[in-house]
Parts: structure tokens; C-alpha cells; sequence
């Protein structure tokens, strides 16, 4: 690791080079204590280091005190070590006093987190690009410019910022799907797993666009390996059909489990329906009745009304012991 203060910020800084009167302790001690776990200590050398001219460690005190990683919160310190690594322009002091401004603590302003947002945006930062598109286009502490907002976003997206190529997507899904999905499927292959699950969802459904089996189901694939648990359940419902995927009743099964566990309510549903009938998994009322009574209600009528039937059968066919053993594990 070089001598620089990351920690929590997505973007690397490099160590402060700028000497006064030479400190009995550096920030590499300071940051040494910091990832050996000792926050008191680190907190200790980073102001000591921090007096002695180094914006790196003014940073981390900061952010140690911003966080209360040191046993207690303390807003108001924080800002005076960060104001004084943004002094000699640190783009981590600057992102994190816009952060700050934006939640109006510590007596900063909205205002001041345009004027600090837009100093780490100028020296390349994307995520101040991000949060700064996010002020112009809701008029946080500046005049609204969706313009100036679709800028920032554009500017960011291509510097390789997946998050905002994503967030293009947002902005175009209801006035321009194809341009919308356009930037989701260049944010999926940067990684973007919400991403990849939408540009999924566009392809499989009538967004204005032609349906592309193979690209849905692929795209979906690539959000449920990502662990997103909706697209477990969309993806193991197109495995379940065969559907742009090899048909699978074992494969469809695993991901309705993985989505069962991840919380989606159509995934619970699914993992049940294949339960209760034993398809590409061991038959278990039990369970099923278990995973159908988590599935709750989703408000999708189609959903709730096979979830109801479901239920029906189970309740009139199942052993009332073995339904009994199912709503106590939910209790």
C-alpha cells in the first residue's frame, strides 16, 4: 500500500510532500496505526502530523472523527482538519466537506457543497461529478440545470464511472428507452450489476424495445452471479422455461433458492412453487408452506392470486402438524 490515506474514499491520493517544522510523529506512522486497527493511536499521530504541515493526515483525522471511529463523533473538529487539507486543494478534503455541506453539518451549507463539489470535479474526481449532477438537478444550493447535471454525468460515464453511466440510464428510462438501455448495457460491462438487471428486465419486456431473448437472459445471468436477488428470481424463471437459457427444473431451483434467501418475495414464491411440487429439488410441504407464508403479499395481482392458490392446496392437503412446524419457524 503507498503512503496514502484511502480508507472509505474510492479514489487514491498521494502523500502530502510539503514539509514545515519536521513532526515527532508522520502520517505513515499515523496510517500504520490506522490499519493495524489502533484508531486512538492513529487519530493521536494523524493531528500531530496534521499540525505539522501533512494534508494527508489532516484527512484522516478528519475522517476518523467524522466517522467516530476513535470512540465519539466530532463534526465541528472534523471540518477544521479537512478545511485544511482542502486549503492545498486535497480532492479527498474536498469531496468529504461537499459530502458534509450537502447533510448541512457542522454549519456548512448546500451552497458550500456546490463550491467544494465542483473543485474535486475540476481535478477529475467522478464521484464529486456524481454528487454534483445529483445538487443541479434537484437545485441544492444552486440554480437548476439539467443540463449542467447531464453534463456531470456524461463527463464521469466517460472517465469509466460505471455508477454514472448508470445513473444516464436513469435519467432517459422514461423519456428515451433505447438510449436508456444503451447506457445501462455499457454500465453492465463495466460490472454495474443493478445495471445489468434492468438493461435484463428491458430485454425480456416490452420497453420499446425488441425482445432479445439471448441478451435478457445473459444480462440477468450476469446480475444473479452478482448476488442481486431479483434477478436470482427472474433468471431462474427463464432457466424454469428455457427461456434464451438451457431448461433446467435443477438449475431454476438453486436460483429461486439463492433469491428465496436474499429476501425477494418473488423469489420466496418460486422457491416454494418448486417445493411443493418437487421440481428440481426434494419435495417438501414443509418448506414450501415456510417459504409461501415469507413471500408475504406483493401487490402484483397475478402474484398474489397464484400465491393464494398455492396456499389453499397446501392448507387443505398438508398433514396441519407439518404447517404447524412451518409457522413456528416464521415466529
Amino acid at each position: 500500500m503507498s503512503a496514502a490515506f484511502t480508507a472509505g474514499l474510492s479514489h487514491p491520493v498521494y502523500a502530502d510532500t510539503t514539509t514545515f517544522n519536521q513532526p515527532s510523529v508522520s502520517f505513515d506512522d499515523a496510517l500504520s496505526a490506522y490499519n493495524s486497527g489502533d484508531k486512538i493511536t492513529a487519530l493521536s499521530h494523524a493531528r500531530v502530523a496534521a499540525r505539522g504541515g501533512s494534508a494527508d493526515a489532516a484527512v484522516m483525522a478528519g475522517y476518523i472523527l467524522r466517522k467516530g471511529e476513535a470512540g465519539s463523533i466530532n463534526l465541528t473538529e472534523a471540518k477544521s482538519w479537512y478545511m485544511q487539507a482542502a486549503n492545498k486543494n486535497h480532492p479527498d478534503a474536498l469531496v468529504a466537506l461537499g459530502e458534509m455541506a450537502i447533510k448541512n453539518e457542522a454549519g456548512l451549507t448546500q451552497s458550500d457543497a456546490v463550491a467544494y463539489l465542483t473543485r474535486a470535479s475540476d481535478m477529475g474526481r467522478t464521484d464529486a461529478m456524481r454528487a454534483l449532477s445529483d445538487l443541479y438537478r434537484t437545485g441544492q444550493g444552486t440554480t437548476p440545470s439539467s443540463k449542467k447535471s447531464q453534463s456531470l454525468l456524461k463527463k464521469a460515464s466517460q472517465s469509466f464511472d460505471r455508477d454514472a453511466t448508470k445513473r444516464l440510464g436513469d435519467s432517459y428510462f422514461e423519456k428515451d428507452p433505447k438510449q436508456a438501455l444503451k447506457y445501462y448495457e455499457q454500465a453492465a460491462e463495466a460490472g454495474h450489476i443493478e445495471a445489468a438487471y434492468i438493461a435484463g428486465v428491458m430485454y425480456a419486456e416490452n420497453f420499446e424495445i425488441r425482445p432479445n431473448s439471448a441478451k435478457s437472459a445473459a444480462l440477468l445471468k450476469q446480475a444473479a452471479q452478482g448476488g442481486h436477488a431479483s434477478a436470482q428470481a427472474d433468471y431462474g424463471l427463464l432457466v424454469y422455461q428455457g427461456y434464451g437459457a438451457v431448461k433446467s427444473m435443477t438449475e431454476a431451483a438453486e436460483w429461486f433458492k439463492k433469491s428465496a434467501q436474499g429476501g425477494d418475495k418473488e423469489g420466496q414464491f418460486l422457491y416454494a412453487f418448486t417445493l411443493a411440487k418437487g421440481e428440481g429439488v426434494k419435495q417438501s410441504f414443509e418448506d414450501a408452506y415456510y417459504w409461501l407464508l415469507k413471500s408475504d403479499q406483493s401487490g402484483n395481482d397475478d402474484y398474489d392470486k397464484d400465491r393464494a392458490e398455492l396456499k389453499k392446496r397446501l392448507e387443505a392437503n398438508v398433514d396441519p402438524t407439518t404447517l404447524a412446524r412451518a409457522r413456528a419457524r416464521i415466529k
